[in-house]
């Protein structure tokens, strides 16, 4: 079993940020073609035993009962991911850390944009429906 150094459990203040880095890493890897298929196998052995009726602890127990599904679910994540190739858990990770996305409240009003230098057309000035002066007075005025 090889270990891997980056793995984002690892350090984390939070065990729960932790834990959903690890649930994207582990999604990841399930989708990579690169992934032997018999590791695959591991996530979903997990998820077939904790939709099965028959538990090491019954589910009647309250809270008990869902304490050894959360925690095969959990170290059959760990397992996935520690038997993932290293260069493939590497690479994820690193995909999944360059992403760094700053949010910002967008203001309401828009801003204004200064035309100026890109516009490069003639110009002339329309009459108004309340302007005395005829386009065509116009016309010959702009002349």
């Amino acid at each position: 079993m090889t270990q891997h150094k980056d793995l984002p459990s690892k350090g984390e203040s939070s065990w729960l940020i932790g834990l959903a880095k690890n649930l994207r890493l582990a999604w990841r890897l399930l989708r990579d073609p690169l992934v032997p298929a018999w590791t695959k196998l591991i996530p979903l052995g997990a998820l077939v035993y904790i939709l099965l009726p028959a538990d090491l602890l019954p589910d009647l127990i309250i809270g008990l009962g869902q304490m050894d599904d959360i925690a095969v679910f959990l170290l059959s994540l760990k397992l996935f991911i520690s038997l993932c190739p290293l260069e493939v858990v590497q690479r994820h990770l690193a995909e999944m850390s360059s992403i760094k996305v700053s949010y910002r409240v967008a203001k309401d009003e828009p801003q204004a944009t200064d035309v100026a230098g890109y516009l490069d057309v003639e110009h002339r000035m329309l009459p108004d429906a309340e302007s005395p002066r005829s386009a065509e007075q116009m016309e010959k005025g702009s002349d």
